[in-house]
């Protein structure tokens, strides 16, 4: 693994859209972490650092934006992705109030991922 190999979680509970995005970013040479609850979430931010974060706005029945909040008290640089078919500007809203920085919509932002995470993790990086 190359040292400049951007680290990525990507938390989504369907199997499908998980195998896609991994597909997806690792064709793009990221290293790719999966997971499909908010529990393996929050253990994976709190044992590695990951320069950037997709999160699914519902996990089941269970919302993610209180693991976001967590995510973002623990790592407040890390940029934290929505990718999620909720597409209520209210839903959006607030989970760009609280603690994403963007908040892209399945299926029809799907090719706004890739330019999107590389420009975040550009600011990042410039920032520190």
């Amino acid at each position: 693994m190359s040292k400049n190999k951007h680290s990525i979680l990507c938390v989504e509970d369907d199997k499908d859209n998980s195998d896609l995005l991994t597909y997806l970013f690792e064709s793009e040479g990221f290293e790719v972490t999966t997971c499909d609850t908010v529990e393996a979430c929050l253990k994976h931010t709190l044992q590695k650092k990951f320069d950037a974060i997709i999160l699914d706005n519902r996990l089941g029945h269970t919302t993610t934006l209180g693991a976001c909040q967590e995510i973002r008290e623990n790592d407040p640089n890390v940029p934290i992705i929505y990718y999620s078919g909720e597409s209520r500007p209210k839903e959006i809203e607030k989970a760009l109030a609280d603690c994403a920085v963007a908040y892209l919509v399945k299926p029809d932002d799907f090719e706004k991922l890739v330019p999107t995470i590389n420009r975040l993790i550009q600011e990042t990086v410039a920032q520190v």
